[in-house]
């Protein structure tokens, strides 16, 4: 497995950043269930993780070999991936920036059908959004227990009824209110591009002990209304790791095709 981490400048962020990259490789400890040449994956992290966390807590390195994919994990920081109004532009970087960087410097495919976006948490929001914002520049997106009601996680903040973030937080990503504005917000982006045919394939999961179930139902009936025609998925499980390790998988799987109702798990 060729597993790549380094530090570069980056103009949007205006500051140098961290990023981890993992190139499936030919060995004799994994059997790839996928051939060809492989698709890319942009994998984002949670709210207080950073670019290794996928690396340290699930097997994303043998699944990267399983699926054949390059795994491509930024660093994001606290952002909620969205372009501050300290003007630190997290959601241009990861969007645009970085797709140009990575082409240039891995020799990535430009094929949307075969590039992807994903992320738990905070990194699920990032993804939707991401996705969502840039039709045409992914095939699928896979949402696993992600912020997808954001202003109501935002709202909770504020309010004091979360104590994992402070309000300043907010306030310095959106302005003074702290509230964010439609384009950060994954609820109206779904509704708003439900009838548009560059719209990605979305997978949807979430855990039905996870704290954001309910965000996440709001989401799923949006999109539902809308029309969007995303996939669903749940099953009994946390806002946890254990629960992202094995819906990863089903990422994957959904990513290439495959029925993750009937594919095995490994």
């Amino acid at each position: 497995m060729g597993i790549f981490s380094g530090e570069f400048y980056s103009s949007d962020l205006q500051k140098t950043t961290s990023l981890r990259v993992i190139f499936p490789d030919s060995s004799n400890d994994v059997t790839p269930i996928v051939e060809g040449e492989p698709r890319v994956l942009y994998l984002l992290h949670g709210l207080s993780g950073n670019s290794a966390e996928w690396s340290r807590f699930s097997k994303i390195e043998y699944y990267a070999k399983k699926y054949n994919f390059i795994i491509i994990m930024p660093e994001a920081d606290r952002s909620f991936y969205c372009d501050t109004v300290c003007g630190t532009r997290y959601f241009t970087y990861v969007a645009d920036e970085l797709p140009v960087l990575c082409s240039r410097w891995f020799n990535l495919t430009k094929d949307p059908s075969c590039t992807f976006i994903a992320g738990e948490s905070m990194g699920g929001c990032g993804a939707v959004k991401i996705a969502l914002r840039r039709p045409g520049q992914y095939e699928a997106v896979a949402s696993l227990s992600g912020v997808l009601d954001y202003p109501a996680m935002v709202q909770r903040v504020l309010d004091g009824s979360w104590p994992d973030m402070q309000p300043k937080e907010f306030q310095a990503i959106h302005g003074g209110s702290g509230l964010p504005k439609p384009e950060d917000d994954p609820l109206f982006l779904v509704q708003k591009m439900a009838a548009n045919p560059a719209r990605p394939r979305l997978l949807q999961m979430c855990g039905t002990e996870d704290f954001l179930y309910e965000d996440n139902q709001r989401f799923r009936r949006a999109a539902e209304a809308a029309g969007y025609g995303h996939t669903y998925r749940e099953e009994p499980g946390d806002h946890e790791w254990p629960y992202w390790d094995k819906a990863i998988q089903c990422a994957f799987q959904f990513f290439c095709g495959m029925d993750i109702d009937t594919s095995p798990l490994f």
